[in-house]
C-alpha cells in the first residue's frame, strides 16, 4: 500500500462517508436533546398555568380546572413544538452532511 508521511492513503470517497457519518449521527443526538428541552420547556409552561388557574380558583377569582383541561394540550403543543424543532436540527445536519461531498468535488 501507498503511504503519504505516518497516514496510510485511503479512497477520498472512505473518508468523507465517515465524515458524514459523524455528521449525521450528531445531529441526530443533537436532534434528541433539542426535543427532550423543548418538550420540557412548554410542558411546564402548561403546568404552570395550571397552577395559576387552581389558584385564582382557590381565591374565588375564576372557575376550577382539571388538571387534564390545562395538561393535555399542553402535552400534545410541547410534542408538535418538540419535534418541529427536531426535525429543523436534524435537516440540518443531514443538510450538511450533504453539502460535505459537494464542497470537495
Amino acid at each position: 500500500m501507498d503511504r503519504i508521511g505516518w497516514i496510510e492513503a485511503q479512497p477520498y470517497n472512505q473518508i468523507d462517508m465517515r465524515r458524514r457519518a459523524r455528521i449525521v449521527s450528531f445531529a441526530l443526538a443533537a436532534a434528541v436533546v433539542v426535543f427532550a428541552f423543548v418538550q420540557d420547556r412548554v410542558t411546564t409552561s402548561g403546568a404552570t398555568s395550571y397552577v395559576a388557574l387552581q389558584r385564582q380558583a382557590v381565591s374565588g377569582q375564576g372557575t376550577g380546572v382539571t388538571i387534564d383541561e390545562v395538561m393535555r394540550p399542553a402535552v400534545d403543543r410541547s410534542v408538535r413544538q418538540g419535534l418541529g424543532w427536531a426535525a429543523a436540527v436534524l435537516l440540518a445536519g443531514v443538510g450538511a452532511a450533504a453539502a460535505i461531498g459537494r464542497t470537495r468535488a
